[in-house]
């Protein structure tokens, strides 16, 4: 049948045949794929009409694993020889590049041997195909060919020519495509192609330069990101040609185009032919092609920043930023060419457009990050100059400039750098409190050293000072009299006193004073404020200065306790004033903790909430009085919600003055030993007062929140057995102990068994409740004891069991 002279027959038996093969291959010795392999090269000389069914069998031959030496090389030389593959169908031709595809993999050293005939076939077969399908494999080949070292031979610009004409990449995949082919999926492979080797540099980069010109952004940012991809494959010596005219085609697409996407392309691209050009070795007799590049870029580019009126001064400066983050050696050059001339037109224009342009140009030119030793002290009067302006534009810029100069790696030389991020659009607020908060950390990790602490000492605090106070006598807006922005401040002064060692902590405690008490400015920047200053008087709508106790806060309470601050008597009474008479919530809180923050460091003698927790952390007598004052005040129908808050904040931690971290004297277990003392006038309180228990309530419900479990056991052991004989006060409230779920948390408790056991007494204590009271509980409730039944504490489920059983039988024939 296969050899009958009739095409039909021989072509039904060799389909036959195929069809065979794809399920059997396996099972063949090597002496039958042998036998087959010699037949189907042999009918790959016959009518055409046989030709797929032959690539079919061939396919399923080449995937044996008893395939005979040599057989790779006899297949390939039958397909290349006797099978035009663009004359094939879509399947066919994908067959091929599947046995292509496959000999690759098992016969590497075979197709190897061949040289570059096997180069010259590939380029054969594929030249002239459009589908994406069979492209993606013919892509895939190419790549393997590339890197997996074949012989190009003197085909390796035939094998460029054959790929490259796909480039830049223009398909779009019909709706509802079943295969799911993308443009980025034929991008990608074709580019991998493209960049594989540096021989396709003298092709692709002209190539390149061509395509640039395109009308089609998609067509202008695919180039550039081959290039891109380039650079990373490349040596210099492949790029010196084509230099300049690659220079040339970057600084248009920046220069002249309205799309973002093209322009961070051609920046990118910009920064990786840098450092690759960067990474070239010099000789004695080699040309230094990174200065020879770098002359192209600052002869375009230098000149327009010195025309801050011109268009081009903002790319121009995204340019060189490009460039000098490349390379370390790029950095030093571009900022010795320009950082001068920058500074220098800075601190001589007076237009607000033009000092704004200009800070552009500086904010994205300092981004090298290696100049900061030569520039940092001019910058650093820039940055401090450009934020007390009123243009908000200039402030952002000044805010990119200390981002850029924040990347200082030496902690040493992190003086006056604050690190805000780098924003573009509106004035924000948070680009201000990022300020304070990069400022903060670097007051944080900076070496404990006196001439770290002199820094802050001599600049950063009084800037900060000084700047705020300019904000607060102005009546103009400005983000520097927002409570959060002050609220971001304090920290960062904070942290820097509590790290002063003593001779410095004293005379900022001497200044901080005098500036609140006298309204000395002598030691602030650029003093030009009102000879007459109240800072702790509030007179009218003068919430802008008196706000400002924050910062004495900041400068005062985080000193250590040894430093002695000056006009205690004095500095005490005026907080208090303020805080009992200013009515502007921010100013009269900060007063209050200002006010706690001394009193917690004074030595004991004589001394509202913030008091009595300061107190309360150092275990002073009057702290007890305080606190029964604070107990008398819940039966006060205005002010007992606010005593209750009162013991809340005893409780929590203290962010800003109350802590360790700002040398506050807080004793160990101080909330264990407040409980202690308390508990029984709490259950008292239980027992006696109704009014007083709905106001308790709240208290200790807050205090189950608490995250100490010692305050936690000791509210549980005092709610315990109030719930076993609850009085009528506490019984209305029912539904409001049972569907807060405190005690169900509580009972989920993973750090301590005996908070898991104490909450499962409290919700057993809740059943013995009037039934009426809590009818709709047990359902709720009964689901929650489902996860303590199965603790892994045998005393944890006894508890809980107990409990189950009070609740499940509640209202029951036979229950309570």
């Amino acid at each position: 049948c296969l050899s009958y002279i009739n095409h039909y027959c021989p072509t039904r038996g060799v389909q036959l045949l195929s069809n065979v093969l794809q399920q059997c291959h396996g099972d063949l010795t090597e002496r039958e794929v042998d036998v087959l392999l010699a037949f189907y090269e042999n009918r790959l000389k016959d009518h055409y009409v046989i030709t797929p069914h032959v690539l079919k069998g061939m396919k399923a031959l080449t995937k044996c694993s008893v395939l005979p030496p040599g057989s790779a090389v006899s297949i390939l030389k039958s397909l290349f020889q006797d099978v035009h593959v663009q004359s094939l169908m879509l399947v066919e031709r994908s067959c091929v590049y599947n046995i292509l595809t496959q000999l690759m993999e098992s016969r590497e050293s075979e197709l190897k041997g061949l040289g570059a005939d096997f180069v010259f076939g590939f380029v054969q077969s594929v030249d002239g195909e459009r589908d994406p399908r069979n492209l993606l494999l013919a892509f895939q080949i190419a790549r393997k060919i590339i890197h997996g070292g074949y012989d190009l031979g003197k085909f390796t610009e035939e094998l460029f020519e054959v790929t490259s004409c796909y480039f830049p990449i223009d398909f779009s995949p019909p709706p509802n495509d079943p295969h799911g082919i993308t443009q980025e999926e034929l991008i990608l492979a074709l580019r991998a192609v493209l960049t594989g080797t540096p021989r396709f540099a003298e092709f692709l980069l002209p190539l390149i330069i061509e395509k640039l010109d395109s009308d089609v952004q998609s067509a202008k940012v695919d180039s550039l990101q081959t290039l891109t991809a380039c650079a990373s494959v490349y040596e210099h010596k492949e790029l010196a040609e084509f230099l300049p005219g690659l220079w040339a085609s970057l600084r248009r697409e920046v220069f002249q185009t309205a799309s973002e996407r093209v322009e961070s392309a051609g920046l990118a691209a910009l920064g990786a032919l840098t450092a690759c050009i960067s990474r070239s070795v010099l000789n004695s007799d080699s040309e230094d092609y990174l200065n020879v590049f770098l002359d192209l870029v600052l002869k375009d580019c230098q000149h327009h920043l010195c025309e801050p009126d011109l268009k081009l001064v903002w790319p121009s400066a995204k340019l060189l930023q490009a460039t000098s983050t490349a390379s370390y050696r790029a950095s030093h050059r571009v900022a010795a060419a320009i950082m001068p001339s920058l500074i220098e037109q800075y601190n001589s224009r007076t237009q607000v457009s033009h000092t704004s342009q200009l800070g552009h140009s500086i904010s994205v030119s300092v981004d090298a990050r290696s100049v900061l030793l030569d520039f940092r002290q001019s910058l650093c009067s820039i940055v401090f100059s450009a934020l007390s302006e009123n243009s908000a534009g200039l402030q952002i810029t000044s805010l990119r400039v200390l981002t850029a100069l924040s990347q200082q790696t030496d902690s040493d030389d992190n003086e006056d750098v604050i690190s805000p991020p780098t924003g573009t659009g509106s004035f924000s607020l948070e680009e201000v409190i990022s300020v304070c908060h990069n400022l903060q950390r670097i007051a944080e990790h900076a070496q404990d050293t006196e001439e770290t602490g002199r820094v802050f000492h001599d600049i950063i605090i009084p800037r900060l000072l000084g700047l705020a106070l300019q904000a607060a006598m102005r009546d103009h807006p400005s983000p520097l009299v927002e409570e959060s922005v002050l609220s971001a401040m304090v920290p960062v002064i904070s942290t820097t006193c509590a790290r002063l060692q003593s001779q410095l902590a004293g005379q900022t405690a001497s200044r901080a004073v005098s500036l609140f008490l006298d309204g000395d400015m002598s030691f602030l920047p650029e003093n030009a404020f009102p000879s007459q200053i109240q800072l702790l008087k509030q007179a009218g709508d003068s919430w802008r200065q008196s706000q400002m106790v924050c910062l004495l806060m900041g400068c005062v309470c985080s000193l250590p306790r040894s430093v002695e601050v000056p006009q205690m008597d004095r500095l005490l009474l005026e907080l208090e004033e303020l805080s009992c008479t200013c009515d502007h919530p921010f100013s009269y809180t900060s007063a209050a903790k200002c006010y706690a923050g001394l009193v917690n460091k004074r030595p004991a003698g004589e001394s509202s909430s913030p008091v009595a927790k300061a107190l309360l952390l150092r275990y002073h007598p009057l702290s007890t009085a305080l606190t029964d004052k604070l107990f008398s005040l819940l039966s006060d129908s205005e002010l007992g919600s606010l005593a209750a808050d009162g013991f809340s904040l005893l409780m929590s931690d203290s962010p800003d003055v109350l802590n360790r971290g700002c040398n506050a004297d807080v004793r160990i277990m101080y909330r264990q030993r407040f409980f202690t003392e308390n508990s029984a006038k709490l259950v008292q309180g239980f027992n006696s007062a109704a009014q007083v228990l709905f106001i308790l309530l709240p208290l200790l419900l807050e205090a189950l929140s608490c995250p100490d479990q010692a305050v936690q056991l000791s509210t549980l052991s005092c709610l315990q057995p109030v719930l076993m004989d609850p009085p009528s006060a506490l019984i209305t409230h029912a539904k409001t102990l049972i569907f807060t779920q405190r005690f169900f948390c509580l009972s989920l408790s993973l750090s301590s068994q005996k908070v898991r056991i104490a909450s499962l007494r409290c919700i057993h204590a809740l059943s013995r409740f009037p039934e009426h009271e809590v009818r709709l509980g047990p359902g709720l409730v009964l689901r929650a004891l489902a996860v303590p039944l199965d603790d892994l504490k045998r005393m944890v489920r006894n508890e809980a069991v107990v409990a189950r059983n009070e609740w499940f039988l509640l209202g029951s024939p036979g229950g309570r």
